[in-house]
């Protein structure tokens, strides 16, 4: 059995009398450990698959499992607890909490899970050691999503998903 099983995953959003599909009877395995890319032009429904996957947002029809559990019917507690404990996740749009600090965006994400990692340690290891009493607005696109990255790897997380991580990093 796979880490991770989507089976004839479909997921639909209806605005008005429009209705869009984003993944339609979509089938993937991941096993334990692998490093999977999902790429496609824009409106594949790669957001969404990471969207469902992280369990913040809920499929149609279908199932997804993860380490041999189904999380498609998870109720919101369950999911909460879920998205808390085993993923970590860097958003498109960093998300980062504007009135808080590097360090406190980071140490933010760490004091709601077990086993999480130093976030000063972590920080330095995305190269912002000098940066973590900067507060969001004075840190470039690419700092911010390191900063991003950082909470996401402080969480010390089962699953890390990351929607497009390296989009305003400059190497």
């Amino acid at each position: 059995m796979s880490y991770i099983e989507f089976k004839d995953v479909v997921k639909e959003y209806t605005m008005g009398e429009v209705k869009i599909t984003a993944l339609n009877n979509t089938n993937f395995e991941i096993e334990k450990g692998e490093l999977v890319v999902i790429v496609g032009p824009s409106g594949a429904g790669k957001t969404t698959a990471l969207n469902i996957l992280g369990g913040m947002d809920n499929l149609t029809s279908g199932k997804v499992i993860v380490d041999g559990r189904d999380i498609s019917n998870l109720n919101q507690r369950q999911l909460t607890k879920y998205r808390r404990e085993d993923i970590g996740f860097v958003f498109q749009f960093y998300n980062l909490v504007q009135n808080l600090t590097a360090i406190e965006n980071v140490e933010l994400a760490t004091e709601i899970c077990k086993d999480s990692l130093n976030p000063k340690e972590v920080l330095k290891k995305v190269g912002l050691e000098n940066r973590e009493k900067n507060f969001p607005a004075q840190l470039s696109g690419g700092e911010q999503q390191r900063v991003a990255i950082a909470r996401a790897i402080a969480k010390n997380p089962k699953l890390l998903l990351c929607d497009e991580p390296t989009r305003s990093i400059r190497l």
